[in-house]
Protein backbone atom coordinates (compact mmCIF):
# COMPACT_ATOMS: atom_id res chain seq x y z
CA UNK A 1 0.00 0.00 0.00
CA UNK A 2 1.30 3.51 -1.10
CA UNK A 3 2.35 5.57 1.83
CA UNK A 4 0.41 8.64 3.81
CA UNK A 5 1.32 12.25 3.79
CA UNK A 6 0.27 13.48 7.11
CA UNK A 7 0.51 17.10 8.07
CA UNK A 8 0.30 17.57 12.22
CA UNK A 9 0.22 20.79 14.57
CA UNK A 10 -0.45 18.51 17.55
CA UNK A 11 1.69 15.51 19.01
CA UNK A 12 0.83 12.68 16.59
CA UNK A 13 -0.83 9.38 18.18
CA UNK A 14 0.96 6.31 19.05
CA UNK A 15 -0.60 4.69 16.36
CA UNK A 16 -4.26 3.89 15.43
CA UNK A 17 -6.26 3.55 18.40
CA UNK A 18 -8.96 0.83 18.67
CA UNK A 19 -11.39 -0.27 21.42
CA UNK A 20 -11.19 -3.94 23.28
CA UNK A 21 -13.27 -5.29 20.37
CA UNK A 22 -10.91 -4.80 17.69
CA UNK A 23 -13.18 -1.87 16.16
CA UNK A 24 -12.01 1.40 15.28
CA UNK A 25 -13.03 4.57 18.20
CA UNK A 26 -15.16 6.90 17.12
CA UNK A 27 -17.44 4.68 15.31
CA UNK A 28 -21.00 3.84 16.86
CA UNK A 29 -21.77 0.29 16.33
CA UNK A 30 -24.95 0.70 15.43
CA UNK A 31 -23.81 2.23 12.57
CA UNK A 32 -21.72 -0.53 11.46
CA UNK A 33 -22.29 -3.06 8.35
CA UNK A 34 -23.06 -6.46 9.28
CA UNK A 35 -20.27 -7.47 8.52
CA UNK A 36 -17.91 -4.81 10.00
CA UNK A 37 -16.40 -3.57 7.02
CA UNK A 38 -18.07 -0.38 6.93
CA UNK A 39 -20.35 2.22 8.28
CA UNK A 40 -22.64 4.94 7.84
CA UNK A 41 -21.30 8.65 8.78
CA UNK A 42 -22.61 10.13 12.17
CA UNK A 43 -22.96 13.23 13.52
CA UNK A 44 -18.88 13.16 14.08
CA UNK A 45 -17.78 12.43 10.65
CA UNK A 46 -17.16 14.81 7.89
CA UNK A 47 -17.07 13.24 4.23
CA UNK A 48 -14.71 15.02 2.22
CA UNK A 49 -14.99 13.73 -1.38
CA UNK A 50 -11.41 13.56 -3.56
CA UNK A 51 -10.57 17.19 -3.85
CA UNK A 52 -10.73 17.28 -7.68
CA UNK A 53 -12.06 14.80 -9.96
CA UNK A 54 -8.48 13.64 -11.64
CA UNK A 55 -7.82 12.25 -8.28
CA UNK A 56 -10.17 9.99 -8.73
CA UNK A 57 -9.03 7.87 -11.51
CA UNK A 58 -7.61 4.11 -11.17
CA UNK A 59 -4.45 3.82 -10.14
CA UNK A 60 -3.80 0.46 -12.28
CA UNK A 61 -4.03 0.20 -16.27
CA UNK A 62 -6.67 -2.64 -15.93
CA UNK A 63 -10.01 -1.55 -17.17
CA UNK A 64 -13.14 -3.23 -17.77
CA UNK A 65 -13.56 -5.83 -20.52
CA UNK A 66 -16.25 -6.55 -22.33
CA UNK A 67 -17.25 -10.39 -22.01
CA UNK A 68 -17.69 -12.45 -24.50
CA UNK A 69 -20.72 -14.77 -24.60
CA UNK A 70 -20.20 -18.47 -22.79
CA UNK A 71 -20.03 -21.57 -25.13
CA UNK A 72 -23.20 -22.96 -26.09
CA UNK A 73 -24.72 -25.30 -23.45
CA UNK A 74 -22.92 -24.03 -20.68
CA UNK A 75 -24.48 -22.16 -17.26
CA UNK A 76 -22.12 -21.32 -15.12
CA UNK A 77 -21.50 -17.80 -16.87
CA UNK A 78 -23.26 -14.59 -15.40
CA UNK A 79 -23.32 -10.90 -16.32
CA UNK A 80 -24.21 -8.06 -14.03
CA UNK A 81 -27.24 -6.15 -15.44
CA UNK A 82 -28.87 -3.15 -13.91
CA UNK A 83 -25.82 -1.61 -12.04
CA UNK A 84 -26.50 1.66 -10.44
CA UNK A 85 -25.45 3.94 -7.63
CA UNK A 86 -27.00 3.20 -3.77
CA UNK A 87 -24.97 5.14 -1.35
CA UNK A 88 -22.02 6.05 -0.39
CA UNK A 89 -20.46 4.21 2.98
CA UNK A 90 -17.32 4.50 4.86
CA UNK A 91 -14.98 2.06 5.16
CA UNK A 92 -13.62 0.66 8.79
CA UNK A 93 -9.91 0.21 7.96
CA UNK A 94 -8.18 3.61 9.19
CA UNK A 95 -6.10 5.17 7.16
CA UNK A 96 -4.38 7.41 9.49
CA UNK A 97 -4.64 9.13 12.65
CA UNK A 98 -3.66 11.87 14.78
CA UNK A 99 -4.47 13.68 18.73
CA UNK A 100 -3.43 15.74 20.68
CA UNK A 101 -4.60 18.50 23.74
CA UNK A 102 -5.97 21.78 23.27
CA UNK A 103 -5.87 24.41 22.44
CA UNK A 104 -4.89 23.46 19.55
CA UNK A 105 -5.75 22.90 15.46
CA UNK A 106 -5.03 19.29 14.40
CA UNK A 107 -4.04 19.24 10.74
CA UNK A 108 -4.71 15.62 8.77
CA UNK A 109 -3.72 15.08 5.05
CA UNK A 110 -4.47 11.86 3.32
CA UNK A 111 -3.15 10.82 0.10
CA UNK A 112 -3.00 7.34 -0.50
CA UNK A 113 -4.16 4.92 -2.53
CA UNK A 114 -7.43 2.03 -1.65
CA UNK A 115 -8.28 -1.18 -3.13
CA UNK A 116 -12.13 -1.18 -4.23
CA UNK A 117 -14.27 -4.20 -2.46
CA UNK A 118 -17.25 -6.52 -3.68
CA UNK A 119 -19.46 -8.62 -1.87
CA UNK A 120 -21.41 -10.98 -3.50
CA UNK A 121 -24.39 -13.20 -2.72
CA UNK A 122 -23.52 -15.81 -5.66
CA UNK A 123 -20.29 -16.71 -6.81
CA UNK A 124 -19.25 -14.60 -9.68
CA UNK A 125 -16.04 -13.81 -11.30
CA UNK A 126 -14.50 -10.27 -10.19
CA UNK A 127 -13.87 -9.54 -14.50
CA UNK A 128 -17.62 -10.30 -14.68
CA UNK A 129 -18.40 -7.65 -12.38
CA UNK A 130 -16.13 -5.12 -13.35
CA UNK A 131 -17.83 -5.35 -17.08
CA UNK A 132 -20.95 -5.12 -15.15
CA UNK A 133 -20.45 -2.08 -13.22
CA UNK A 134 -18.24 -0.28 -15.93
CA UNK A 135 -15.04 -0.05 -13.72
CA UNK A 136 -12.58 -2.09 -12.72
CA UNK A 137 -13.41 -3.41 -9.11
CA UNK A 138 -9.60 -5.16 -8.63
CA UNK A 139 -7.78 -1.78 -9.18
CA UNK A 140 -7.09 0.29 -6.34
CA UNK A 141 -8.09 4.04 -6.31
CA UNK A 142 -6.84 7.18 -4.95
CA UNK A 143 -8.23 9.27 -2.04
CA UNK A 144 -6.55 12.16 -0.84
CA UNK A 145 -8.27 14.83 1.14
CA UNK A 146 -7.89 17.28 4.33
CA UNK A 147 -8.83 18.05 7.63
CA UNK A 148 -8.23 20.79 9.80
CA UNK A 149 -9.81 20.46 13.48
CA UNK A 150 -9.97 22.91 16.33
CA UNK A 151 -9.37 21.26 19.50
CA UNK A 152 -10.29 23.47 22.21
CA UNK A 153 -8.15 24.55 25.77
CA UNK A 154 -8.46 21.80 27.82
CA UNK A 155 -9.67 19.02 26.00
CA UNK A 156 -8.01 15.86 23.83
CA UNK A 157 -8.96 15.46 20.33
CA UNK A 158 -8.66 12.54 18.15
CA UNK A 159 -8.86 12.86 14.32
CA UNK A 160 -9.21 9.32 12.30
CA UNK A 161 -9.09 9.17 8.87
CA UNK A 162 -11.11 6.11 6.80
CA UNK A 163 -11.67 5.54 2.77
CA UNK A 164 -15.11 6.61 1.49
CA UNK A 165 -16.51 4.53 -1.09
CA UNK A 166 -19.31 5.29 -3.54
CA UNK A 167 -21.58 1.77 -3.18
CA UNK A 168 -22.96 0.38 -6.91
CA UNK A 169 -25.54 -2.36 -7.00
CA UNK A 170 -26.43 -4.84 -9.34
CA UNK A 171 -28.27 -8.05 -10.24
CA UNK A 172 -26.40 -11.16 -11.36
CA UNK A 173 -28.29 -13.14 -14.33
CA UNK A 174 -27.13 -16.74 -15.55
CA UNK A 175 -26.86 -18.53 -18.81
CA UNK A 176 -24.87 -18.70 -21.79
CA UNK A 177 -26.53 -14.91 -22.97
CA UNK A 178 -27.00 -13.99 -19.07
CA UNK A 179 -30.71 -14.58 -19.61
CA UNK A 180 -32.09 -15.57 -16.23
CA UNK A 181 -32.21 -13.29 -13.58
CA UNK A 182 -30.91 -15.53 -10.39
CA UNK A 183 -32.29 -13.10 -7.89
CA UNK A 184 -28.91 -12.66 -6.50
CA UNK A 185 -27.17 -9.09 -5.94
CA UNK A 186 -23.57 -7.96 -5.87
CA UNK A 187 -22.35 -4.71 -4.37
CA UNK A 188 -19.36 -2.87 -5.38
CA UNK A 189 -17.41 -0.24 -3.52
CA UNK A 190 -15.35 2.16 -5.53
CA UNK A 191 -12.62 4.38 -3.08
CA UNK A 192 -13.54 7.89 -4.15
CA UNK A 193 -12.71 9.99 -0.73
CA UNK A 194 -12.13 10.25 2.73
CA UNK A 195 -13.77 9.65 6.37
CA UNK A 196 -12.89 11.95 8.74
CA UNK A 197 -14.03 10.88 12.34
CA UNK A 198 -13.19 13.80 14.74
CA UNK A 199 -13.88 14.10 18.80
CA UNK A 200 -12.93 15.91 21.50
CA UNK A 201 -12.51 14.08 25.27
Amino acid sequence: MAGVAVALTATTGAGVSYADDGKPLGVPESSLSADGKFFTPGPNTLVKRNSSAAESGELSTEAPSSISPAPAGTTDFYRIKNAHWISQSCGTDVIQETSGGGKTTLVLTVDKSVSATVTKEINVDLKYISAGMGWSVTSTYGVKNETRFEVPDGKFGTVQAFPLYDVFEGEAWSGAGGEFPTGKRIWAYKPVGVCFNQWVQ
